[in-house]
């Protein structure tokens, strides 16, 4: 009889990568993977670390897993393993805990007799299979771990790999994977990790290096998406990657560079390795070259010893670059971490700077959409929304824009009609029928546009 598992994956895109893989090597084994967890034998809970709120969820499910599933295996694996294991065996007594690095061994730990796996390294060998059945036309590919940081606030180094610590998969690895996804149907390549900037800084090489080989190697109708990329890593880099993405239409005009503060006095206290002034000239060089370039970026409100003044800074700085997109997040106190045991901020002043700065982000976030009214613009398919109601599109810029009807993993062209701050409308103008031949021209003054 066939054994049937299932994968419950919070956080990153990284976890998601890690889930895959995890997906990946079972189902090469024999097994079956299953959405519904009544019909599985093994239940993997996938977890993230970075936010209290998020464990509180995670311990809530596995308390409720042990309760209506007592004759189930529960399989708990990501970062939390690390970071809380005995919390995580006192919600769920019976269940197997991995760390982060035991993905690709993830058959030995079901099949063994331990209550925690624990791995210190990586192998780095085994990457995510591409099942258009499970992932529709999205591979996301891990290309490493770790991060050449070591943030006062950050738990993900205790979870995962950090400390200045970097291990990257090999070009021809990634480049291998990624031909034979796009082989199989794969639309958007997903290039993820803690920080893919740093990525080949234990390899001789870089991001550079591996997108340009990866564009060169892998023929086909495809768009690539950056993951995150820390300042002064990305600053290394920033030239040649620019010139990368203005030359080749495959990669989607999309920059997540996260500053977390405003404030220079604040990233010291973070220890964060560069200034306001780094990232502005960063934004600003990526702007002149790519006006229509969408970035994104991350704040953190209610930082230990974030003063009134160093929350304005936050907020005038998104104002003043003109953010596509902020990711704001209060301050939420992890352990082992230094800036657990700074002088915390209190949880009201918190509460007042996130209802502040969600209304200014919001309005940044408007006046910038609002600027593609009655533009036409290219993009593929990418979901279908939360409410079930459209279509997502994503441009060549990494807009969201919702559209009513299309084809999953098709290229369209569309008029956008409307906007708010969180995305794009649109009416299409023309579709791609899966299967169809279509060519790309790039028109510097217009964007891209589709032509049949």
């Amino acid at each position: 009889m066939v054994s049937r598992f299932s994968v419950i994956t919070f956080g990153c895109w990284l976890n998601k990568a890690d889930s895959d893989i995890m997906i990946s090597r079972l189902k090469a084994l024999g097994w079956e993977y299953v959405e519904d967890i009544d019909l599985a034998d093994v239940i993997i809970v996938n977890t993230c670390a970075v936010r209290e709120e998020a464990e509180r969820n995670e311990l809530k499910l596995l308390g409720k897993l042990g309760k209506e599933y007592p004759n189930k295996k529960v399989v708990v694996a990501g970062c939390l393993t690390r970071v809380r294991p005995a919390t995580i065996k006192d919600a769920a007594p019976n269940a197997i805990l991995v760390t982060s690095h035991g993905v690709e061994s993830i058959d030995k730990v079901i099949n063994g007799n331990l209550d925690m796996y624990v791995f210190d390294d990586r192998p780095m060998t085994y990457l995510p299979t591409y099942y258009p059945e499970l992932h529709g036309h999205r591979y996301v590919v891990p290309i490493q771990v770790g991060c050449l940081g070591n943030c006062s606030f950050c738990v993900t180094k205790i979870g995962r790999m950090g400390f200045g610590r970097v291990r990257s998969y090999g070009k021809d690895d990634i480049i291998r994977a990624v031909r034979d996804a796009v082989s199989r149907g794969a639309r958007e390549i997903y290039l993820t990790g803690q920080e893919i900037s740093a990525y080949g800084h234990d390899r001789g090489y870089d991001l550079v290096d591996l997108l340009e080989e990866l564009l060169r190697s892998v023929e086909g109708r495809y768009m690539v998406r950056l993951g995150m990329m820390e300042p002064l890593e990305l600053s290394k880099i920033i030239d040649r990657l620019i010139d990368v993405v203005k030359g080749d239409w495959r990669v989607y005009r999309f920059f997540h560079i996260p500053v977390q503060s405003g404030s220079d006095r604040v990233l010291m206290l973070m220890r964060r390795k560069y200034s306001v002034g780094l990232f502005r000239d960063i934004v600003r060089k990526t702007r002149t070259a790519i006006p229509d370039a969408t970035i994104a970026t991350d704040i953190i409100v209610g930082f230990p010893g974030e003063t009134d003044e160093d929350f304005w800074a936050s907020v005038k700085l998104i104002e003043e670059l003109g953010i596509d997109k902020v990711n704001l997040a209060r301050y939420s106190r992890r352990p082992f971490t230094e800036a657990a045991y700074m002088e915390q901020v209190p949880e009201q002043v918190k509460k007042e700077r996130s209802k502040i700065a969600t209304e200014v982000f919001s309005r940044v976030a408007f006046e910038r959409n609002r600027l593609f009214i009655g533009r036409e613009l290219w993009g593929i398919v990418s979901e279908i929304d939360f409410k079930g109601e459209n279509y997502v599109v994503r441009s060549y810029n990494y807009k969201p824009i919702a559209v009513r009807k299309a084809y999953i993993g098709a290229f369209v062209k569309v008029r956008i009609t409307d906007a708010t701050p969180q995305r794009l409308f649109g009416e299409l103008l023309e579709g791609e029928e899966l299967g169809a031949k279509y060519r790309v021209d790039f028109r510097l003054s217009e964007g891209l546009d589709l032509v049949s």
